[in-house]
């Protein structure tokens, strides 16, 4: 087991704790090639293709296999299990093709442990990942997504929530179809932004800076509403997410990945590039740097403070991108399949 730097432990924390903290924080496009023969209508949502080629099905097959009794992952406590970072596998997987049955340890582990959904953002990515993984259907995600919209008020607040938070409540809501409310959740997640276009996990946190991820989820989930709200909502959005796509593009190092507390952030990359790709902004240097990062011996992505060793964390969140695939193609697959 290893341990994180103290400053360091609580950005990662920050980005995981919707799984494990009742209030805040946490911390989840196909290359278009002719040599492949895939074509892709693109949109100006980036455009779910017919047929997803998983460019590094070694590091989606780490993930899996680190899946305890394929049932849930356990990114820090040997045994516990990490709510948060299994849905976003389970939308990351499922979205590189792996099947219901082949996930459905993890589907079911799921469904009967929604107890563990302790805050708007995690109900929220359940909503998200029950359309994404194929179990929307489930009896219990009307009533998760019941209190998700129950946690909103007339203002597009979201009650004890980060910002990270606010994107997957936004994306839950676009995936069950009930955009105006997404659209007033994005209006206001674009007041959240801080001055530079940037986003910290909670706005005006003196405690901490903008931060690379949350700034591109916010990116990736204002852009999901993009065709919804009237002129003045869409105008707003659009000028917003302009601003944050500059924050993301100044603060690359060397024009391929992010910084934070001084050591390379692989959670920020993986969402950064994203962002990028869903918004038609050239992200191929950050996604080779990604592939870089892959371990040789077991295919995982070690983190900056893992000691070398391959972290599930960093490889869940690296499967997309390393596939040049975004939330948005998610989404297009999800709207696809109604």
């Amino acid at each position: 087991m290893f341990f994180y730097p103290p400053i360091r432990w609580i950005a990662h924390t920050e980005r995981v704790a919707m799984s494990t903290n009742t209030k805040e924080v946490r911390r989840f496009a196909l290359v278009i090639s002719a040599i492949t023969a895939i074509s892709l209508a693109i949109s100006g949502c980036s455009s779910q293709p017919a047929q997803v080629i998983d460019q590094q099905p070694k590091t989606s097959q780490f993930v899996l296999d680190s899946f305890q009794d394929g049932e849930f992952l356990t990114p820090f406590e040997p045994g516990k299990a990490e709510m948060g970072l299994t849905l976003e596998a389970l939308v990351n997987l499922s979205t590189l093709g792996y099947t219901e049955e082949q996930l459905k340890p993890a589907i079911d582990w799921a469904t009967a442990n929604t107890s563990l959904l302790t805050s708007a953002g995690l109900k929220a990515t359940y909503v998200f990942t029950a359309h994404a993984a194929g179990f929307g259907d489930h009896p219990t995600v009307p009533s998760v997504l019941f209190d998700v919209k129950a946690a909103i008020d007339s203002e597009g607040l979201v009650a004890e929530t980060n910002n990270f938070a606010y994107s997957w409540v936004i994306l839950a809501l676009m995936a069950s179809q009930e955009t105006d409310l997404a659209n007033q959740v994005a209006i206001q997640l674009t007041k959240n932004a801080e001055s530079t276009g940037g986003y910290k996990y909670t706005k005006g946190d003196s405690q901490s800076a903008e931060a690379a991820d949350v700034t591109a989820f916010a990116v990736m989930a204002i852009k999901s509403t993009e065709e919804f709200g009237s002129a003045e909502d869409k105008t707003a959005k659009q000028a917003a997410n302009e601003k944050s796509l500059t924050w993301l593009q100044d603060n690359l190092v060397e024009g391929t990945h992010y910084v934070s507390y001084g050591a390379n952030d692989l959670a920020g990359t993986s969402y950064g590039a994203m962002a990028l790709i869903a918004s038609d902004v050239d992200a191929s240097a950050s996604v080779e740097w990604l592939v870089a990062q892959i371990d040789a011996t077991d295919f995982g992505i070690p983190s900056a403070y893992s000691e070398g060793a391959s972290d599930v964390f960093t490889s869940v969140q690296a499967l997309l991108p390393l596939s040049s695939l975004t939330f948005i193609d998610v989404l297009n697959k999800i709207n696809e399949s109604k």
